[in-house]
């Protein structure tokens, strides 16, 4: 039976997405109820917009229409943008829930003549459209991604102040300062008088913080994750790096005007030099050079629904620097005297989440892990979220295969919990680490790999001569 956690993790998105769409259409109707009532009784907001009559020229009906064009400027532009679509959706249902409750006290559609004011309409869809980015959509894209966070965070300013305005007319009766007549507009000596309303104050207070949280949940771009691969000298670093971007590579095929992914050269060369091996030469990675320094890294968009921000990293080096990275993370970078330490150190502080790698292979021979700097940097890196990931896992699939009479990548839930018990029952140090990191779990990855004539592992390829990864996808959900 499924854990609260499990289908949280699983079902996210889908259980925030009923939250919202119950959030937009049920706390939009009477809050808007109130802030019409707050309109009705208005004195500052209201005078002033009916002063700009005799002033301008300008009536309350056009100024209205130049408003609902305006306001539906910017939310067409959030509708048409990929990552806010189902936001865009959402709002829209919710403008109609605020609509009708307009209409029932007899405000806003039936005071405006369409027809009529047509042109005040249009003027402001436009001139929404033009402030909110609108231009991009006629723009050649290729290194960038379609998004209109001009137009979102305009919206949401523009709701919030109607939703915080109202609510302040509402249940405080403030000193009229403007007196308007059809042809002019005279000031008033304001009186000191200020009463409260405290009826229903309460209620219409939550309802708009919550109206205004969750739509400053709705235009949020820059929701991200910083990912950083931490492991030991051999221990498939380059490998995972590769295998996760070619996971996101999958993932984003789907996607409309996706963010691009960003790929250093030092991963694109490592995909392509794999791209490039063949069954007989099998992996044909170079290793890294004595004084080389490979930057691995790339982005990815994690969601459909609440998109979010990915980056993952990690650097490729020749020598071993885990044994010395704690006290680089405690020292000032101008006293850590090695470059490539140095910005080991900065990475390790700038990631939100540490992926700490186990070496299944070094296990299967009996090798030292060589993890046990872990625990220092753990202990130095505080407040960091962690990931343990076991590279290599091609050999206990086989295992699991022999013993479960069970395919590693069809059974891949039963696949991670039988690596976790492997792992934790035979490996004292693994134990230990799971236990300092709250009990993780280990998530498998590994290239589907055959044995050649020397006996060596080489990756299997499909019939178009493409590796074929296990556990990276369901990773990569994770991750987000």
């Amino acid at each position: 039976m499924t854990t609260i956690g499990e289908f949280l993790e699983d079902n996210g998105e889908k259980v925030f997405l009923v939250v919202y769409f119950a959030v937009m259409v049920i706390v939009a109707g009477p809050l808007f109820l109130s802030l019409g009532e707050a309109w009705q009784a208005s004195d500052i907001v209201r005078p002033a917009i009916l002063a700009l009559n005799p002033l301008l020229g300008v009536t309350l009906e056009q100024f209205s229409a130049l408003m609902f064009g305006l306001y539906l400027g910017l939310l067409v532009l959030v509708t048409l943008d990929p990552k806010k679509r189902v936001q865009g959706i959402l709002l829209c249902l919710g403008t109609v829930s605020a609509l009708v409750a307009l209409l029932s006290i007899g405000l806003f559609i039936p005071n405006i003549d369409f027809g009529a004011n047509i042109v005040w309409v249009l003027g402001g869809f436009v001139g929404g459209g033009l402030v909110g980015g609108g231009p991009k959509l006629l723009e050649v894209r290729t290194a960038s991604a379609l998004e209109f966070r001009r137009s979102a965070t305009l919206l949401f300013y523009l709701i919030s102040a109607i939703v915080v305005g109202g609510l302040v007319e509402f249940h405080l009766n403030l000193p009229q300062i403007l007196q308007v007549s059809a042809e002019t507009v005279r000031i008033v000596p304001p009186t000191p008088e200020v009463s409260v309303e405290w009826s229903g104050i309460g209620v219409n207070t939550l309802m708009a913080a919550v109206f205004v949280v969750t739509l400053r949940r709705f235009v949020t771009y820059d929701a991200s994750e910083n990912f950083f691969v931490l492991g030991p000298q051999g221990s498939g670093k380059s490998l995972f790096l590769v295998g996760k971007y070619l996971a996101a590579l999958d993932d984003a095929v789907g996607r409309e005007a996706d963010t691009p992914l960003n790929p250093s050269s030092d991963l694109m060369e490592l995909v392509g030099s794999l791209d490039a091996a063949s069954k007989d030469t099998g992996w044909k990675l170079d290793a890294t050079g004595q004084t080389d320094v490979e930057d691995l890294n790339f982005n990815f968009v994690d969601g459909r629904v609440f998109p979010k921000n990915i980056q993952l990293s990690s650097l490729d080096y020749a020598g071993e620097y885990l044994e010395r990275l704690p006290n680089a993370l405690m020292s000032p970078d101008d006293e850590i005297d090695n470059s490539t330490l140095r910005l080991l150190a900065q990475r390790v502080r700038d990631a939100n989440t540490l992926i700490l790698i186990i070496d299944v292979e070094r296990y299967h021979n009996n090798e030292p892990l060589e993890i046990e700097p872990y625990f220092d940097i753990l202990d130095v890196a505080s407040n960091k979220d962690v990931l343990l990931v076991a590279t290599k896992c091609d050999i206990l699939a086989e295992e699991f295969r022999d013993k479960q009479a069970l395919e590693a990548h069809q059974y891949f839930d039963e696949f991670r919990e039988f690596v976790s018990e492997t792992l934790i029952e035979n490996n004292q140090t693994v134990r230990t680490l799971v236990q300092d990191t709250s009990g993780s779990n280990i998530h498998p990855v590994y290239y589907q790999t055959t044995t050649d004539e020397n006996g060596e592992r080489v990756p299997m390829r499909d019939r178009n001569g493409n590796v074929m990864t296990v556990g990276f996808d369901e990773l990569l959900e994770k991750m987000g």
